[in-house]
């Protein structure tokens, strides 16, 4: 599977670019948010990828914003979603725009974006809305820090503490404890 690709750009379209990668030009397409985050021409571009292969067709979809992607991946694995649909979806609205319009259940402004009837609106509510409220970045776990920072934070989420609140006291614990000294200190603060 190609996951990302990296390479200069050689041709950007609303709905496409085409970069270069030692010599070879992929076709890769975009949504209308990605569009407008793309460098000029002639310049290094990242991309984030979904390869899609189907009997006819090989296709790839790029991604300037994770959260886009994530969104694109969990779109298509809804009934009667594909990858041109939902690419095109995410033309028209913003990622966090679209996660808060389907935690919320509002099929009216669902069925607004082009390709999505009141049943599909429905199908992606029902499919996605618990994936879209576990996907909350409050209780994303910590990135960015030590492997001892982790394991406490896992200990403290074990114990039934919210993530939001254990990241605001290992912020304020002494960077140099050990594990259990830190768990003691969190637990004090945690109450």
């Amino acid at each position: 599977m190609i996951e990302h690709i990296k390479g200069i750009l050689k041709r950007k379209e609303p709905n496409s670019v085409i970069i270069d990668v030692g010599g070879i030009g992929y076709k890769i397409a975009i949504s209308l948010n990605c569009f407008n985050l793309l460098p000029e021409l002639n310049n290094e571009l990242f991309l984030s990828t979904y390869f899609n292969v189907t009997e006819k067709n090989q296709e790839l979809y790029g991604f300037k914003d994770i959260n886009e992607k994530e969104i694109f991946i969990l779109l298509i694995s809804v009934s009667g979603i594909g990858p041109k649909i939902a690419i095109n979806l995410l033309s028209f609205i913003k990622p966090d725009d679209f996660k808060q319009r389907l935690i919320a259940g509002e099929v009216e402004l669902l069925t607004d974006l082009p390709g999505i009837g009141p049943k599909t609106a429905r199908r992606i509510i029902i499919e996605l809305k618990d994936k879209f409220i576990k996907m909350d970045k409050n209780d994303l776990p910590i990135e960015n820090k030590s492997n001892m920072d982790s394991d406490v934070y896992s200990a403290l989420i074990k114990l039934g503490y919210r993530s939001n609140e254990i990241r605001v006291v290992l912020n304020k614990i002494n960077a140099d404890l050990n594990i259990e000294d830190k768990i003691k200190e969190a637990l004090k603060q945690l109450g």
